[in-house]
């Protein structure tokens, strides 16, 4: 306030009010300048914000959907085991052979084939070698070749189970709140 009065004694008043409303205008053009440049700022960060959002949203998704296809093919894997093995008590079972070939074993390796980059190498790798030794299950005769097979497949189990645990994280899952 005292350089306005300073001023005004030393300079004439337009000329005073030429340099108010130069200070003036310095002082608007600042705001409309940080006000600009914060909504530029806000939008680009909005922006930026939607696209990690989606991106989440995509990754989730296909983490679900990787959890339910694995999932379905290591229960088609068991339940065609589960079926040799009947087949081997003497229980028959429908739909599981025709000429030959074990009809939901070939639905699993066209699965494992057509979607192989929704899988990840470790889970193809671990399903692919399920389905190979089943077949080999399939096709043993010898009680040895069929125990030694079973010993496999145990540990592909094992393998699998830990990869689910470590990949998706289920066992780290409660009930508690955080």
């Amino acid at each position: 306030m005292d350089s306005i009065l300073s001023w005004i004694t030393k300079y004439s008043p337009p000329i005073v009010l030429l340099i108010a409303l130069g200070a003036v205008l310095v002082f608007l053009l600042k705001n409309v300048t940080e006000k600009v440049i914060s909504a530029q700022f806000d939008q680009y960060k909005k922006e930026v914000d939607l696209r990690l959002q989606r991106r989440s949203n995509f990754e989730e998704r296909i983490l679900l959907d990787r959890y339910m296809f694995v999932r379905d093919i290591q229960t088609r894997i068991v339940r065609v085991m589960t079926d040799l093995n009947r087949i081997r008590s003497g229980t028959e079972v429908d739909g599981l052979l025709r000429n030959g070939d074990i009809v939901p074993l070939t639905q699993v390796f066209e699965l494992l084939a057509n979607n192989r980059y929704l899988l990840t190498d470790r889970f193809h790798q671990i399903l692919l070698s399920e389905a190979k030794l089943t077949i080999g299950f399939a096709n043993a005769r010898d009680v040895e070749e069929i125990k030694k097979l079973e010993s496999e497949y145990l540990k592909l189990q094992e393998s699998f189970h830990h990869s689910m645990n470590e990949v998706f994280g289920i066992d780290k899952i409660t009930w508690e709140t955080r």
